[in-house]
């Protein structure tokens, strides 16, 4: 494990290991040239007593230096250090115990996703089959199910390459979009969703009287709406911080494609770009499941 973004990583990428059912997990990042970091994140929060026994293992909170999320409890080491090998040793129990022992997490229940500023590369040392990528877990090669698509999201919109974007399209002209594009370094999404039933320069507010039935479940679901250009109207969850868990977000995509009237996954279709001249991302049509547009 410690020998783990080393040789062949570049500073940023990332080796997320954990539960997705709870949103427990360590996220072990290359930090510069030389060091390997890892944090914790829990989507439940730390208690008194975990945090206590973290610290007896080494952990300290603080600014880990490669996240945006500050303080976290984090732990790092040289990864190229051969006349360390029982301090390494050492980190690497560390971490171990930090997700058995403080996190709970049984070890049936571990799943692992890498990625780094370009998008996703293969998981580390034999844990293929801890992979959560979609073709990789052995999603089908159409998604025609909202809780496989919740699934998918998760995954692709986390480890989408920095600068790039990915639109999701409903049936019809025209067209429901929901679209989301990452920044680079600073762990966020941009979020946006169009409409033609939603489409105004009126912008509704949760207690307004008179909202339609789509405004009221947008509102609802979190979404709220900004002024695009004059008598056009976007809705934003604004740039949610994705760098730990980004399953909530992905949550807020389905039901927001569902609540603008899109009835299966089946009848979506996705286009996707990246800005700065650099090649868009070709595989996410077989990760999300659905049509290029």
């Amino acid at each position: 494990m410690t020998r783990w973004l080393g040789d062949g990583y570049e500073p940023g990428d990332r080796v997320r290991l954990g539960d997705p059912a709870t949103g427990a997990y360590v996220m072990l990042s290359r930090f510069m040239d030389r060091y390997v970091v890892a944090e914790i994140f829990d989507a439940r929060g730390l208690s008194g007593d975990q945090e206590e026994r973290l610290k007896a293992l080494g952990w300290d909170l603080g600014s880990s230096g490669t996240s945006p999320i500050m303080p976290t409890w984090n732990l790092g080491w040289r990864w190229y250090e051969e006349e360390e090998g029982e301090f390494l040793a050492g980190r690497a129990e560390s971490v171990i115990s930090a997700l058995r022992d403080v996190l709970a997490v049984p070890e049936d229940r571990v799943r692992c996703r890498a990625w780094g500023d370009d998008g996703p590369f293969a998981v580390p040392y034999r844990l293929s089959h801890l992979d959560e990528r979609p073709t990789e877990r052995g999603a089908a090669g159409e998604c025609t199910d909202w809780a496989d698509l919740r699934q998918r999201l998760d995954w692709v919109l986390q480890t989408l390459p920095t600068d790039a974007a990915v639109l999701i399209n409903g049936p019809g002209r025209p067209r429901t979009t929901v679209q989301f594009m990452t920044h680079s370094g600073n762990g966020t999404i941009a979020t946006s969703a169009l409409d033609p039933e939603l489409m105004s320069a009126y912008l509704p507010e949760p207690d307004d009287d008179d909202l339609t039935e789509r405004e009221q479940r947008m509102l609802e679901l979190g979404w709220r709406p900004r002024q695009q250009a004059p008598g056009l109207a976007e809705w934003t969850l604004g740039e949610p911080v994705v760098w730990a868990d980004i399953g909530p977000l992905a949550t807020q995509a389905v039901e927001a494609l569902r609540a603008l009237g899109c009835e299966s996954p089946a009848g979506l279709e996705f286009s996707t770009f990246r800005n700065k001249s650099k090649e868009a991302p070709d595989y996410l049509g077989a990760e999300l499941g659905l049509r290029p547009r």
